[in-house]
């Protein structure tokens, strides 16, 4: 029986988001350990398999994503973002904080660690649709994103750069604080937030996101 409160809506997530210099590519940048956010798993009540890690500089936000336990197999497809396997990734980089639809400075992005180029044997990054939006963002520029991927022996790495051009409305200096919410997607798990219990409307409700602070 699903509980009558979400648990994790008895907390506020603050979570810190440090600045680093270097963002691109992954070779040379300074994502490290102080930038991996805690596992909520437990207080939202999902599988422990995914760990994130972020950071910020006025050009844009980098993300590396390692999912555990969800095998070699994937089913990524670029036309359908929504239900395809990988991260996503829900931003609001103008949150108001009371309005329970997304608006034009809210993007939804899933980045796939299969799935794209000729042969779909490559990484992707696509723009997805969140439910009952008050106004649609901008169309993702082409090339906003830039991503890598690999497999692992029970999962799959992620490392991507989103652009400022990627995140309508990003000001970090007037606004040093976002709307962030991440989910697993895995056709044997099915969908695991980070956040929030499964059967909470987090998919489109910013309310229920967590507060990203950009920190120096």
């Amino acid at each position: 029986m699903s509980p009558l409160v979400n648990p994790a809506s008895l907390f506020k997530f603050r979570l810190r988001c440090p600045r680093r210099d270097v963002l691109w590519p992954p070779a040379r940048w300074a994502v490290d350990e102080a930038c991996r956010l805690p596992s909520f798993a437990d207080v939202a009540g999902v599988p422990d398999v995914l760990d994130l890690w972020l950071a910020w500089n006025p050009a844009g936000l980098a993300v590396r994503a390692v999912a555990r336990g969800v095998g070699t197999s994937r089913w990524c497809h670029t036309t359908r973002p929504e239900d395809s396997d990988g991260l996503h990734l829900w931003i609001a980089t103008r949150p108001t904080g009371d309005s329970h639809r997304a608006g034009r400075f809210c993007r939804r992005l899933a980045l796939l660690p299969t799935g794209g180029g000729r042969l779909a044997d490559k990484p992707a990054a696509v723009a997805a649709a969140i439910p009952r939006t008050s106004e649609v963002p901008a169309e993702l520029p082409a090339d906003a994103i830039s991503i890598e991927s690999a497999p692992t022996a029970d999962g799959w790495r992620i490392d991507a750069f989103l652009s400022a051009a990627a995140l309508p409305g990003w000001d970090p200096a007037e606004v040093p604080t976002l709307g962030f919410f991440a989910a697993l997607v895995d056709r044997r798990l099915g969908k695991v937030p980070c956040f929030a219990p499964p059967e909470y409307p987090w998919d489109g409700d910013p309310t229920t996101w967590a507060e990203l602070h950009l920190t120096a």
